[in-house]
């Protein structure tokens, strides 16, 4: 990632729109939507609030890019890893580890999806962006479910339970890590193909 890096005294650096919205995704996911706050975020980089607005026309503007960013990277990209894979069973399984993935960018890939929840609770607009990715994620574990042979009705179920047991093994990783087992995750995506 371009501009990252350590700055010494005297030095400046020229900070990318990647590196304000990781350092924004890793606010939200570390103190919920109201940590993302341009002031804070240029200390933590260690810039001034001038390099935002190369950017970024201001915060709304930030954390829509924040939904982008996580609708891509978090949800596109892994389904993206996995289609090249020749059956439905590696796309699932390929899919299920890349989602067990403890960081993305550095950042705590569950405490990110809680936050982009919790955010969801509070607001009208990114609870739609939030159903709508949720739609997306389980319309594709359907469809390969159904791809494995699984009938229309099995597979409807069996994604939700998929999806909703990630969620909850993403919860548990905040409070209860021996519960989080990614283990038994992978052991349920198999009872899932069957």
């Amino acid at each position: 990632m371009a501009g990252t890096g350590p700055q010494t005294k005297g030095e400046t650096r020229d900070l990318t729109r990647e590196d304000w919205l990781i350092a924004a995704v890793a606010a939200l996911a570390d103190g919920g939507v109201e940590a993302v706050r341009v002031e804070r975020l240029a200390k933590s980089l260690g810039v001034s609030k001038g390099s935002f607005y190369w950017h970024f026309k201001d915060r709304p503007q930030l954390l829509a890019a924040i939904l982008d960013l996580w609708d891509v990277d978090f949800t596109q990209q892994l389904i993206d890893n996995a289609a090249g894979l020749a059956t439905p069973q590696l796309r699932l399984r390929h899919l299920a580890r890349d989602a067990l993935a403890r960081t993305v960018y550095g950042i705590d890939s569950a405490r990110a999806e809680a936050a982009i929840q919790s955010w969801a609770a509070t607001d009208l607009q990114v609870a739609e962006r939030l159903r709508a990715v949720d739609t997306a994620r389980l319309a594709y574990l359907e469809r390969e479910l159904a791809a494995a042979g699984q009938q229309p009705d099995k597979a409807r179920a069996r994604a939700k339970v998929l999806y909703l047991a990630l969620l909850g093994l993403y919860a548990a990783r905040g409070y209860n890590p021996e519960l989080a087992d990614d283990g038994a995750y992978l052991a349920l995506v198999e009872l899932a193909l069957q």
